[in-house]
């Protein structure tokens, strides 16, 4: 029988943003610390001063950090000290880091592993062009791009191990230059939370959305690598053969203005509905009431969004983008848009609005393939990289 493992994930602002990384992290540790193993997390202070919370049980110290700009004061970073993070390591007694973001608190922790002789798996959840669709369009170079990943590929190959959630990840970054093993591992579903359940008028009402109407969902940041205005556009050319439609979108961003003001331009306010940041409940519950899940964004290493809808047993309409992995789960239960182009996403939408046994057959489908991507699945398969690394097991 092995020995269950004290576990140090490291991820800046966990908890207070909406992302993917930040989310995983959670996930992980979660259920990580159901099969028996000590988690703790190592993040920044959303406060500024050091403190200790909790989050189901979990330690998380949160150390001084200062706040980034333009992120709605939501994303911080905390550049400790290595000799603060090899105290927490000591005190701990860790067994192995998983660095889940490649900042500089996370470089901090893999020399403090280094020197306490501490193996280290790095997670792949971000890639060049996160960073480089927030600057302005003229310094949006290849050799901007170039440096971009000359930084993420310097941090990965510091691990031992690196994880990535899908095998466009990992050729994305054999592609850049890492020369440390990859592995594999999806950031999976939970399929025993996200799954069919019931809603009703008031949950509708809730979100002043229409008993009547056929509705697509949209789950994310309102921010630029999304590319939520390609879907509002394609609302206007859907209005046209089907008016009796709406777009639910879900989350926060710095877009939201601007994406209101396009609707509104377009004369399709009232077929948008934006339903802000929802409760997990409430989530699932939007995965149910809707028909069919679009995802136009760009740039995806993986998409837990739509391993959530599938799960739930909704087609989805995904950008064929060449620097996303999300077009994988596209089999029998959807169809590829071209992101550049609002008209052809229209038409992928209208053929589902239109035909009930479309919709019926790529329901199932798609509730039959998030099968695969069971979260316990990808845990396990965690759970033996760490062993494979720490090589220390208890007598039966």
């Amino acid at each position: 029988m092995k020995r269950k493992l004290n576990i140090a994930m490291i991820c800046d602002s966990v908890t207070s943003v909406t992302g993917g990384s930040f989310a995983s992290t959670l996930r992980f540790s979660d259920l990580l610390s159901k099969k028996g193993h000590k988690i703790i997390i190592i993040s920044s202070s959303q406060k500024g001063k050091p403190a200790i919370d909790y989050h189901n049980k979990i330690k998380i110290y949160r150390l001084p950090s200062l706040i980034i700009p333009k992120t709605d004061k939501k994303l911080y970073l905390s550049i400790p000290s290595k000799k603060k993070i090899k105290q927490i390591i000591q005190e701990e007694k860790i067994d192995i880091i998983h660095v889940t973001m490649p900042f500089p608190q996370s470089s901090r922790a893999i020399k403090a592993a280094r020197h306490l002789s501490v193996p280290v798996i790095t997670h792949s959840h971000v890639q060049s062009e996160n960073w480089e669709v927030y600057l302005p369009t003229k310094l949006r170079t290849s050799l901007v791009n170039k440096v971009f990943n000359k930084i993420l590929v310097s941090f990965h190959n510091k691990a031992d191990k690196i994880i990535c959630p899908s095998k466009f990840s990992e050729r994305l970054l054999q592609k850049n230059g890492i020369n440390k093993p990859t592995v594999v591992i999806s950031n999976g579903v939970n399929t025993l939370k996200f799954k069919k359940v019931p809603f009703s008028k008031a949950d509708l009402k809730k979100h002043n959305l229409s008993e009547t109407s056929k509705k697509v969902l949209f789950v994310g940041r309102l921010d630029p690598e999304k590319n939520i205005e390609v879907l509002i556009k394609a609302a206007s050319v859907i209005k046209k053969e089907y008016p009796n439609f709406e777009i639910c979108i879900v989350g926060g961003g710095k877009l939201k203005e601007h994406l209101e003001k396009l609707a509104a331009n377009l004369d399709i306010k009232e077929n948008i509905k934006f339903l802000g940041k929802i409760s997990d409940e409430d989530l699932i519950k939007a995965y149910n009431f809707c028909d069919f899940f679009v995802l136009p964004s760009l740039i995806e290493l993986e998409s837990m969004v739509v391993l959530e809808a599938m799960s739930c047993g909704k087609p989805v309409i995904i950008a064929d983008s060449d620097q996303s992995a999300a077009s994988q789960f596209v089999e029998d239960n959807g169809f590829l848009f071209n992101p550049l182009v609002p008209e052809d996403l229209a038409e992928k939408c209208l053929s589902i609005l239109k035909n009930k046994n479309l919709l019926k057959k790529m329901s199932k489908n798609s509730y039959k393939i998030s099968r695969r991507y069971d979260i316990n699945k990808s845990v396990s398969k965690l759970e033996k990289e760490y062993y494979s690394l720490i090589e220390k097991e208890l007598p039966n």
